[in-house]
């Protein structure tokens, strides 16, 4: 029973997906994210929302659990989302050893808002392990899909825990 983990959460998308969540992804026969893993959007007419909400999740045996897999889950995921017109993704993990919280926040979508001199000031004060590459803000905490904001500061157990379980981590890589 301890070797099942888990991950699940969300993507908040300015436009349609499904073209390449059904054609495309199914194509590319990842490791980590089948497209069966993700919801279905309303195919009504967006009159009502301004974004999608996509969420996602499954469980496995033995998941991401050591650094070299995490780097390659990080891959896999980043792979999708220069896929998709996103604004922040949020996945959770969890299992016997640790649960864990990582955000990628799209950098051409905070530059051009008024998030991006904020976030920095709340990465601070939250304690929120914020790393940067060509295109995404990636960090481990918990982050609002909406506003960009953080939702609760992370512990030191938290990093500790990280620290431990993913030696020498490192982002990008």
């Amino acid at each position: 029973m301890y070797e099942w983990n888990y991950f699940y959460e969300a993507i908040m998308l300015d436009e349609d997906y499904t073209g390449f969540i059904n054609n495309k992804m199914r194509d590319q026969k990842y490791f980590y994210f089948h497209p069966e893993i993700f919801s279905r959007a309303t195919q009504e007419p967006a009159y009502y929302y301004d974004n999608i909400l996509i969420s996602f999740g499954r469980t496995e045996r033995w998941l991401i659990d050591d650094t070299r897999e995490l780097q390659n889950f990080i891959r896999e995921f980043e792979e999708i989302l220069s896929q998709l017109d996103f604004e922040h993704a949020q996945i959770k993990t969890g299992g016997i050893n640790s649960d864990h919280s990582f955000f990628w926040s799209n950098k051409k979508k905070i530059i051009r808002s008024y998030q991006s001199d904020r976030m920095m000031d709340i990465v601070k004060h939250y304690h929120i392990r914020l790393y940067e590459s060509e295109r995404y803000y990636f960090g481990l905490g918990e982050i609002n899909l909406s506003t960009g904001t953080f939702n609760r500061k992370n512990d030191d157990h938290d990093l500790h825990s990280f620290d431990r379980q993913y030696k020498n981590f490192s982002y990008p890589f």
